[in-house]
């Protein structure tokens, strides 16, 4: 069974370019342009990982992050916050939120694949 993949950002290159990252695996994959829609369609369609960028318009990567760890239903989803913020300040800020890995863009195909398979082995 293949597991499903929810990439939330607003920058539809970044979303194309992380398809395209994952074109060669076996995961399904979602798009949502910010943490409004990426509710949205994860009521409607369960997934098994989330990748959210951090600055995003009507809700943000913190408060969507936020959101799904307060939610009993979605609060052990596996959740990689993948943004261009790169201080330290950012990166314990998307952790305490509850962020299981904060990554800094661009990161390499490689990276993404090794931290995205260890989280769904349960790492």
């Amino acid at each position: 069974m293949s597991k499903h993949i929810l990439i939330v950002d607003d920058c539809r290159t970044t979303r194309k370019l992380l398809i395209y990252s994952l074109k060669d695996t076996h995961y399904q994959i979602t798009v949502a342009s910010n943490g409004i829609e990426a509710l949205e369609k994860m009521a409607s369609c369960p997934v098994d990982l989330v990748i959210t960028d951090l600055n995003m318009p009507k809700m943000d990567g913190l408060e969507l992050v936020r959101a799904l760890r307060g939610e009993t239903l979605y609060n052990h989803i596996p959740i990689i916050m993948l943004t261009t913020e790169g201080k330290e300040e950012e990166k314990k800020k998307g952790l305490a939120s509850g962020a299981n890995r904060y990554l800094v863009k661009p990161v390499s195909r490689e990276v993404l694949h090794n931290q995205i398979k260890e989280l769904l082995r349960g790492k």
